[in-house]
């Protein structure tokens, strides 16, 4: 154990002599080991060697979210595309509303059935 004591370079106690022999000793192997265990038995793959796996279901749902927040970027940013935009809500009749929400679930649903498949590829690559 250490001490804030200056003239603490021995242990005094039994336990801390303990302590101490124990620190002493931890980074050293023992006699006739081998200097570092290796866990990956000499496969390069296991060391890291190959390319990391790019996953493409997250592109796509970065590349979906970005082009969202960039098309409501771009509305909100001009009063006048506001306006145009709050117009354009206020005159849907219900059936083009509920029309235009289907093809936004088709979208969404068939988004899913990309990085689904997208999924299924990385999968066997591996």
């Amino acid at each position: 154990m250490t001490t804030n004591n200056q003239d603490s370079g021995q242990p005094t106690t039994a336990p801390d002599a303990a302590v101490t022999a124990i620190l002493a000793d931890w980074g050293t192997p023992a006699a006739g080991a081998p200097a570092a265990i290796s866990p990956d038995n000499g496969d390069p793959a296991a060391r890291g060697t190959t390319r990391p796996t790019v996953r493409w279901g997250a592109l796509v749902w970065a590349l979906i979210f970005g082009a969202t927040a960039a098309t409501t970027l771009w509305v909100v940013v001009d009063p006048a595309r506001r306006d145009a935009v709050g117009g354009w809500l206020t005159s849907l009749s219900p059936l083009a509303a509920v029309l235009y929400a289907f093809i936004a679930l088709g979208v969404v649903v068939a988004m899913f059935g990309i990085v689904g498949l997208l999924r299924r590829g990385e999968r066997t690559r591996r």
